[in-house]
């Protein structure tokens, strides 16, 4: 099984710079971008759960007679 070998153009040349160096760029980053994703992802879950909790501890369900005074007519439950 044989490939090709691309020619050498200074196109070629060109995106092969820059994937070298985009891989480069990649490694000297390191486990530092992955740990901030988690921690960012874990704060956006616990704000999350912390916002739910706060609208389920403040919820005060209306009653009918307050839907009609807001409304002025009988609500429609479908």
């Amino acid at each position: 099984m044989f490939f090709r070998i691309p020619r050498l153009t200074p196109g070629y040349i060109r995106y092969l710079q820059t994937q070298a160096a985009q891989v480069m760029l990649q490694n000297r980053e390191g486990p530092a971008m992955p740990r901030m994703a988690y921690l960012l992802g874990l704060m956006g879950i616990g704000m999350s759960g912390y916002s739910s909790r706060q609208l389920t501890l403040h919820y005060k369900p209306s009653t009918l007679a307050e839907l009609i005074n807001i409304t002025g007519t009988l609500p429609s439950f479908k």
